[in-house]
């Protein structure tokens, strides 16, 4: 059972996506360049100080988001007898690359479709956009290792997991910039045939991992 938030962190999050929602309002009213996060912390009716308590740049306003940390899956029953021991590696790839994919889109594809627009456009949000990329791959690394049955240290669930997080953003900023008229779950799809075949297979005892 998923508990609700407290009344901190939901107050905390209401803040949160009300910068956000200034920002981007203002960064389409007068360019980007022309916004400053004073006049975005006037608009939301906080202090500048509060605003860096969650974003530590004017970029991340629009980069950062906050879906929460990965779902925590319950530990595999014992397999019956016959059945694989560990889930298939493609199963692992499959499922990692959805979460990134709904985490990063969200709840509300629309402003998420407008944030991704305006990095398109701006050259300092896209260099800022890859310096996200280091945190995303460990955290993604961690779920595909747990996934696939591996040691998240393994040079082949790192490489994997910064495949996906590549990809996961690559996607994104393809659709933003075609105006999101291209289908995500036919591009889900496509990037799907793309990533068969990692080789995120569990590993045996000729396999080192973390060296």
């Amino acid at each position: 059972m998923t508990t609700r938030p407290g009344l901190r962190e939901r107050k905390k999050a209401k803040t949160r996506r009300l910068l956000q929602q200034e920002a981007l309002r203002l960064f389409v009213a007068q360019g980007y360049d022309h916004t400053t996060v004073e006049q975005i912390c006037e608009a939301a009716d906080v202090s500048p100080s509060t605003f860096f308590r969650y974003f530590p740049t004017k970029e991340d306003v629009v980069l950062m988001d906050d879906p929460g940390p990965f779902p925590e899956e319950p530990e595999p029953e014992p397999a019956d007898a016959g059945d694989p021991a560990e889930p298939p590696a493609d199963d692992a790839v499959r499922a990692t690359l959805h979460d990134l994919l709904a985490r990063r889109v969200g709840p509300d594809p629309d402003t998420t479709l407008a944030r991704l627009r305006l990095t398109a456009r701006v050259r300092p949000l896209r260099a800022r956009l890859w310096q996200h990329q280091e945190a995303q791959v460990t955290h993604t690394a961690a779920l595909l290792a747990r996934r696939a049955g591996r040691d998240a240290d393994a040079y082949e669930v790192r490489l994997g997991a910064a495949v996906l997080v590549a990809v996961t953003t690559e996607t994104l900023m393809y659709w933003a910039e075609r105006d999101g008229e291209p289908d995500l779950t036919a591009l889900f799809a496509r990037a799907l045939d793309h990533l068969a075949g990692l080789g995120l297979r569990p590993a045996g005892p000729a396999c080192p991992t973390g060296s």
